[in-house]
């Protein structure tokens, strides 16, 4: 009967609570406080978890129509392998790109399975455990508070009313304190487990949005790791569509020749041409040791590299570069100083260089050694390695090296170009040391390594500056051809490499005029000696890598037409998606 009575005064002080007939002035502010923070941040839980949901099937829609296009890429390119054979590039990238578009759907997915996983699961767990929790310890306490007030109301009826023995008031008094022992206990209890809940749904929190972020870090690093590994595919297949599109115009011009007597003009051509032309026949037709285009072009370079920033870095206008391209290989008369823009001249030579035939200046054979030349922990081992390389050179190949490692030396050590080694490495070394077989992106690295070593280490490689060529006029003709023949026991007077024990500093203690008299001295002297081994010479400028002319066209250093093997999927591309891949945010 008593706990009965005690059941409806509590009862009866809680409605009269809710219903604002009675204020609560039992509970402190501080509890009040914390069990607002508390509902708050329940409450924003809550839609947040809701919202990452929502936003994970939201994409799931997104990578079933990314799927699609993904199917829809690789039916294409099989279509085109079994059907078209001729068309191996089209396949080949039709594959790629599948391949990409079906490995970023499956990233997607993975970000969506970390996002419930490593958030709104572990969110929605707080919400559940810790402040579910917390809102119950409070319940608790409200229920000792309403039930203390409530005997203390009923405390002070009693001792109101009159013919109330001492004994009740008594009792009541008593259960009035043991209840207020509970009450405190409870109390600070309760205050303590919302004080710790609320730390502790806040760093988890913070946690939990770091795995956010932690989540979208690895996805767009794999992305963009795999992307990385297809910019020398996507370089090799537009470097493949200027040459399909020059080829389809020479086409046009071969027509309309055919139509009337321009025949002879075709022919022609091929007696004056510069870009794509074998080095050795261009240096006997000529009849210099250096191309008489690369002399005027480096002459053009050094008058700007006191004054211009980013020489071989910056694009030139593509319309000039490739009129004055045509202007030289037609032998038509040229002015480079005429040329405003100077970055014209500098993308007109490394438009020779990558059209060097039959190989690249550093030739295919010495690939391999110099890349392993990046293994030699020792610097002047290293150094020594390349220069004993360099040496091995065919001796036109190395000429033209030694030129061009010094103008880009004179460019390197002038901070107005802000084009240092690496910089120059960068733009130059994938048009002179190209790989024969299939690009690898971390050889792309290593190759600009070591052309930074050699620029670096140009009067130890090379022994100092190279005898230049004697200025030739603004303004240059192709000789006629008959003229270049009488000119042939120039080819045979090429600079040879530099003996293992010439100095640097003997070198350039030379004086640049008295090396020039002595050159045309030793010029006139030898041209007596070599006149029978002239055409040897000319002919095989390497007897050991001879020159394939049936071989497959090589653009860049990639075959891009051929008897080449596929796989499948007509893709050469890696998987990429390795969880091992990744860098957590935290690293």
């Amino acid at each position: 009967m008593k706990n009965f009575k005690a059941k409806i005064i509590t009862a009866k002080q809680n409605v009269m609570e809710k219903t604002a007939k009675r204020e609560n002035t039992l509970e402190p502010d501080e509890m009040k406080e914390l069990e607002k923070k508390t509902t708050e941040t329940k409450e924003f839980l809550r839609k947040l978890t809701k919202s990452v949901e929502k936003e994970t099937l939201s994409s799931g829609v997104s990578i079933q129509d990314g799927t699609e296009l993904a199917d829809n890429f690789l039916d294409y390119s099989v279509h085109v392998r079994d059907n078209q054979s001729d068309l191996v590039i089209l396949s080949g990238i039709l594959s790629k790109i599948g391949e990409f578009q079906a490995g970023f759907e499956d990233l997607k997915s993975k970000l969506n399975s970390s996002l419930i996983n490593d958030v709104s699961d572990p969110l929605k767990s707080i919400i559940k455990t810790e402040l579910k929790q917390a809102k119950e310890s409070k319940r608790e306490y409200d229920r000792v508070r309403v039930a203390f007030d409530a005997h203390l109301s009923e405390l002070s009826n009693l001792r109101k009313q009159k013919n109330v023995k001492p004994p009740k008031i008594q009792e009541s008094e008593e259960e009035c304190e043991r209840l207020r022992t509970n009450f405190e206990r409870v109390g600070i209890d309760t205050t303590c487990l919302l004080r710790d809940t609320n730390v502790i749904t806040e760093f988890e929190t913070v946690e939990k949005l770091c795995d956010y972020l932690d989540s979208y870090h690895t996805f767009f690093q794999k992305g963009y790791r795999w992307l990385a590994q297809m910019i020398p595919d996507i370089y090799e297949y537009r470097l493949y569509v200027e040459k399909r599109k020059a080829e389809l115009e020479k086409s046009k011009v071969r027509i309309s020749m055919m139509v009337s007597p321009q025949k002879q003009q075709a022919e022609s051509l091929s007696k004056t041409k510069c870009f794509g032309e074998d080095l050795s026949v261009l240096l006997n037709r000529e009849g210099s040791t250096l191309p008489w285009f690369i002399v005027r072009a480096f002459q053009a370079i050094r008058n700007h590299i006191a004054t211009e920033e980013g020489l071989f870095r910056l694009s030139g206008t593509k319309r000039i570069i490739y009129e004055y391209k045509q202007k030289i290989d037609e032998g038509k008369e040229y002015n480079l100083s005429e040329i405003l823009d100077i970055h014209v001249v500098c993308n007109l030579v490394k438009l020779y260089l990558r059209e060097l035939q039959p190989e690249p200046l550093l030739t295919y054979s010495r690939y391999n050694e110099l890349i392993d030349t990046c293994n030699i922990e020792d610097q002047n081992q290293r150094v020594d390695k390349i220069s004993k390389i360099l040496s091995s050179l065919p001796k036109h190949y190395y000429t033209l090296l030694h030129h061009l490692i010094h103008l880009l030396s004179q460019i390197a050590s002038q901070p107005k170009s802000k084009m240092g080694p690496a910089n120059l490495a960068t733009v130059i070394g994938p048009n002179i040391l190209i790989c024969q077989t299939d690009v690898v992106l971390e050889d792309i690295a290593l190759g600009n390594m070591v052309v930074t070593t050699i620029i670096q280490n140009f009067d130890r490689i090379f022994g100092g500056p190279p005898l230049l060529q004697q200025s030739v006029p603004d303004t240059y003709v192709a000789p006629p051809n008959n003229t270049r023949n009488n000119s042939v026991n120039n080819f045979n007077n090429v600079q040879p490499p530099p003996p293992s024990s010439f100095s640097a500093s003997t070198s350039r203690s030379i004086n640049l005029n008295k090396s020039t008299n002595n050159s045309n001295i030793n010029h006139d002297n030898n041209n007596n000696n070599n006149n029978n081994n002239n055409n040897n010479n000319i002919n095989n400028p390497d007897d050991d890598e001879p020159y394939d002319p049936n071989a497959p066209p090589i653009y860049s250093g990639v075959p891009m037409r051929g008897n080449i093997k596929h796989s499948d999927s007509c893709s050469t591309l890696g998987d990429s998606f390795d969880e091992g891949d990744a860098v957590e945010l935290s690293d």
